[in-house]
């Protein structure tokens, strides 16, 4: 019995130790982001870099806090950071959604993208159109029995997802509902764009992520998505806006973020954009 109280109490200091070093971790803000997105997360010189990383770093700045980024699967961060055990803060270019806002608290949001289409070259007949503000645009139609990737998570995925699926009544029926189209997910955008041709016919992101991924590859190219308008009505963009999602509770946390999202402003999130795309101001 002496011998097991003696093991209780070792194993209650060795706890008690351990918890107060977990304490200390306040010192060091843990982001969670993936690096497959750039201009706002992608690696160069074996380092994460990116528009995000910029902010979140300067929110370690005004937090007195050193900023590590962990890279992992852009599916898992809402989750994790509602979690909140190994990361209290998601910075990959995340979009609000209803979903998305049961679970997580957002920043202000600071940067609205168009999503586009990336189709081979090749195809370009299948999928481009003059869209009513005299773009070239393609349309969600134009996408009937194909095979469309994306990456898993992302408001591609749920923009997808409702374009698929069946509606309560027939009018509700999203655009590509019953004509065969099928949706391929990829953990990677770049596993996804490599795949075009070969299991998938196109793949839907953001704008600046598409532009990105399809430099160097002269077979492919990308245009914008958009809904076709109805009579006498414009065309409609399909777009997202971004925020950062934060741990419900983490309130000075979250404010932190938010007056740096204000201080930087639509401007200064720009210049940081054309930065990390090789553009000058």
């Amino acid at each position: 019995m002496k011998k097991l109280l003696i093991g209780l109490a070792t194993a209650a200091v060795a706890a008690a130790t351990a918890f107060s070093f977990t304490g200390c971790s306040n010192n060091t803000l843990t982001v969670y982001t993936e690096s497959g997105f750039a201009p706002f997360e992608y690696v160069a010189n074996g380092e994460i870099v990116g528009v995000d990383v910029e902010i979140m770093n300067l929110v370690g700045e005004k937090l007195g806090k050193k900023v590590v980024f962990e890279d992992v699967n852009f599916d898992t961060i809402v989750d994790a950071v509602a979690d909140g055990k190994l990361t209290n803060v998601g910075a990959a270019g995340l979009s609000v959604t209803p979903a998305r806002q049961e679970k997580v608290a957002f920043s202000h949001e600071y940067y609205t993208a168009n999503l586009y289409v990336i189709y081979p070259v090749a195809d370009a007949e299948t999928y481009e159109s003059t869209t009513t503000d005299s773009k070239t645009g393609v349309y969600w139609e134009s996408m009937a029995g194909k095979k469309i990737g994306i990456q898993e998570g992302t408001t591609a995925d749920l923009f997808l997802g409702d374009e698929l699926a069946k509606g309560e009544e027939p009018e509700d029926n999203g655009i590509l509902y019953g004509t065969g189209a099928v949706k391929t997910s990829y953990k990677s955008l770049n596993v996804a764009v490599s795949d075009i041709g070969l299991n998938t016919n196109v793949v839907i992101i953001d704008e600046l992520p598409a532009q990105q991924l399809i430099k160097g590859k002269s077979n492919l190219k990308c245009a914008p998505l958009y809904y076709k308008g109805g009579e006498n009505e414009e065309d409609e963009a399909a777009c997202d806006t971004y925020a950062i999602a934060v741990t419900k509770g983490q309130d000075e946390l979250l404010k932190a973020i938010n007056e740096v999202l204000d201080e930087l402003g639509k401007e200064g999130i720009q210049k940081l954009v054309n930065k990390h795309l090789g553009l000058s101001d």
